[in-house]
């Protein structure tokens, strides 16, 4: 059951960055737009570099995340991959909701409707949601075949 739900998480995370990178990438103006308007000094000059560098790499780890439900090998570094993003976006939330500003989320789409509060509970959610799998994943990886007295064993890995 724990697999089958790693999975979705995989699943649902890969289809958040799919969605998520095409809001931005086909309403760029808009998306520079609202990170310029950010109390962030710094957001008014990257604006228009992280406007294509954002969408990007949402979608190249879409990829990723996607190849990683085949590929057993990517799956861990997909989810820490998707956690340190989200992790990212959610530092973002804080100093908008620390800020005071009442200005439009940048995320575009249905998920741009949703107040910062909202956001802060929405990113968390994925956020916890990839710990997890990672924690289970990490909990279930087999570790390297070792040779005891001309046998081959297979050790799980317990940690």
């Amino acid at each position: 059951m724990k697999m089958i739900l790693t999975q979705i998480c995989l699943l649902l995370l890969c289809l958040l960055f799919v969605y998520t990178s095409a809001s931005k990438f086909l309403d760029y103006d808009k998306f520079v737009f609202q990170m310029r308007l950010a109390p962030v000094p710094l957001m008014k000059i990257v604006a228009p570099v992280l406007g294509w560098l954002v969408p990007a790499v949402e979608f190249t780890l879409s990829i990723v995340l996607a190849v990683g439900m085949f590929v057993p090998s990517i799956k861990i570094k997909a989810l820490k991959a998707s956690a340190f993003l989200l992790v990212a976006f959610e530092i973002y939330i804080i100093i908008m909701l620390l800020s005071g500003s009442h200005l439009p989320c940048t995320c575009g789409g249905i998920i741009s409707t949703m107040g910062w509060k909202q956001h802060l509970f929405f990113n968390a959610f994925f956020i916890l949601a990839a710990y997890f799998s990672i924690k289970y994943l990490k909990k279930h990886e087999t570790s390297p075949a070792i040779e005891h007295g001309g046998d081959t064993y297979k050790i799980l890995s317990r940690a």
